[in-house]
C-alpha cells in the first residue's frame, strides 16, 4: 500500500471493537493519514468538532448507542465518511444514499480505496 495515499489528511474512526479498531488505524497510518480514534458515541461526536478533519469511518453500532448521530453531524459539517458496519446496506442507504456502505468484515484496503473516492470527488 503507497505511503502517501492519505497524505496530510485527518480521518476520524469511529469504532467499538479494538481489534478492527486497531488493525484499521495501523492501515489508515500506513496510507499516510493522520488517525483520531474514538470507542464510544459521545467521543465520537466530540470529536468531529477537530477542524482539521479530512473524513472518517464510522460504525453504526457502537457499544453505547447508534453511530447514526454522529454521521447526521458530519453530514451536516461536509465531512465525507464512510459507513463500516454489520448492519445490512439497504438500512443505511435510506438517510444517506450517497454515502459509502462497506460490510462488516471489510478488508482495510476496500475502506481506504472508499475514502480515497470520497476525497477525490470533495476535492473537485
Amino acid at each position: 500500500m503507497s505511503k502517501d495515499r492519505l497524505a496530510g489528511r485527518v480521518v476520524l474512526l469511529v469504532e467499538d471493537e479494538p481489534l478492527v479498531a486497531l488493525e484499521l488505524t495501523a492501515a489508515l497510518r500506513a496510507a499516510g493519514a493522520r488517525v483520531l480514534t474514538a470507542g464510544y458515541l459521545e467521543t465520537g461526536l466530540f470529536t468531529t468538532d477537530n477542524p482539521k478533519l479530512s473524513a472518517a469511518v464510522i460504525d453504526l453500532q457502537l457499544s453505547d448507542g447508534n453511530g447514526s448521530a454522529i454521521c447526521r453531524r458530519l453530514h451536516r459539517l461536509g465531512v465525507p465518511f464512510v459507513v463500516h458496519t454489520g448492519f445490512p446496506p439497504m438500512l443505511i442507504r435510506g438517510e444517506w444514499s450517497d454515502v459509502p456502505v462497506i460490510s462488516k468484515p471489510a478488508r482495510p484496503e476496500q475502506i481506504i480505496s472508499a475514502l480515497i473516492a470520497l476525497l477525490h470527488s470533495t476535492d473537485q
